[in-house]
């Protein structure tokens, strides 16, 4: 039987996902719009990103920032 204090615990889990995938999610795409990016990438990165928020953000960050043109 579940208690009140479990049901606060899921709520405050599913607060701290929330709160930290906004975070990542606004990170990756002012990461993308402040950066140039091979072939014209900024786009594709930028609409993966804004669509696709959690899974575009995990995408972006494992590949996505390794395309980026590094300025000298």
């Amino acid at each position: 039987m579940e208690t009140s204090s479990d049901f606060s615990f899921v709520i405050g889990a599913w607060q701290s996902f929330l709160i930290l995938a906004l975070l990542v999610w606004v990170y990756c795409i002012v990461d993308v719009l402040r950066h140039k990016f091979k072939n014209d990438g900024k786009i594709t990165w930028f609409l993966i990103v804004l669509f696709l928020p959690v899974l575009g953000s995990i995408l972006y960050l494992s590949s996505g920032k390794n395309r980026r043109i590094l300025k000298v």
